[in-house]
């Protein structure tokens, strides 16, 4: 496993292959004053919809920073399913290992953003529920040639299990962004090279309540004792934490105003593949997604918030 902790560069950053086996969801996004409590109605201002969904946010991320970047997932048979097409055919991503589902819906999230740019998001799955192990053996091509196959947990546990094990068994390099978090079995962690949650993620990883008095670094070394080689926590505007066996480094991430945080942990995870495709160490890899994921809090919604290589020169690069 490529968990080495020392630092390296991040400044020039080149761009390999990478393989995103997720999801895509039709997104439904409504601006709030507040947040609403169970029960409340509230009145929103502006509502938008477009393309949305962890992986397919992911696989334009590392499409637009100028990886080779291929797509693994399902769509339903319906018009979202014709603009998913659309969208990634516009920004480059190869869509050879996606088919659509007849007779099931395009899988839709419902993002509720609040005007400190904080948010609350419902997803239903539809026919991303239909991807299963023999889908992604199907496509053993795209993740053995990639060099990091990057997953998420809005698919179902067989198909993100078979992903990270072909991958591994071929000598690839593993990312697993557990979102939504959920209990994984053995075999799957042990296929992680990295694992990227944000720090209720990691909480519940570990059996923990999501808002847990534990410090971030005792969870992280719990995360690591059920078989993953390096995990790399987010931690909003304080950066990211990376923990491995021998050490731990603190991320900070840039300064920036911020306008929507969705979508931001998938900025990182895009950010964070594309380095480690260059060669680059876990350290310089997460001061890229930092980066990316800074970029991405700048703009209203996920989309508009991926950036490209010329966008990030107004980002600061953080130190570590």
């Amino acid at each position: 496993m490529s968990t080495d902790a020392g630092h390296g560069d991040g400044a020039a950053i080149s761009a390999g292959r990478v393989t995103v086996v997720g999801s895509y969801n039709a997104g439904f996004v409504i601006d709030v004053d507040e947040i609403p409590v169970p029960g409340e109605t509230v009145l929103g201002s502006d509502f938008t919809e477009g393309p949305g969904g962890k992986g397919s946010n992911q696989a334009i991320g590392v499409a637009r920073l100028g990886a080779n970047t291929s797509f693994v997932g399902r769509v339903g048979d319906d018009h979202y399913g014709d603009e998913a097409f659309d969208r990634w055919a516009q920004e480059g991503v190869d869509t050879e290992a996606v088919d659509r589902v007849e007779g099931v819906a395009t899988g839709a999230g419902f993002v509720i953003v609040d005007e400190d740019g904080e948010n609350a998001i419902a997803v239903a799955p539809g026919a991303n529920a239909e991807l299963d192990a023999e889908d992604v053996e199907a496509a053993s091509e795209q993740i053995r040639n990639a060099d990091v196959v990057l997953c998420q947990l809005e698919i179902g546990d067989g198909a993100v299990e078979r992903a990270l094990e072909l991958a591994s068994d071929a000598g690839v390099r593993t990312v697993l962004n557990p979102a939504p978090a959920r209990a994984l079995p053995a075999p799957t962690l042990e296929s992680v090279d990295y694992l990227t949650p944000n720090a209720t993620e990691a909480r519940l990883l570990a059996g923990l309540e999501p808002d847990a008095n534990v410090p971030n670094e005792t969870v992280g070394r719990e995360l690591l004792s059920l078989g993953v080689g390096c995990v790399v926590m987010t931690i909003g505007e304080a950066g990211a934490l990376i923990v491995t066996e021998d050490d731990l480094v603190r991320v900070p991430a840039p300064a920036v105003d911020v306008v929507d945080t969705t979508g931001a942990g998938d900025a990182f995870n895009a950010g964070f593949a594309v380095a480690l495709t260059a060669g680059h160490d876990v350290t310089a890899a997460t001061r890229f997604g930092c980066q990316t994921g800074a970029h991405c809090v700048t703009a209203r919604e996920v989309i508009p918030g991926l950036p490209t290589r010329d966008d990030l020169e107004a980002v600061p690069a953080p130190d570590t």
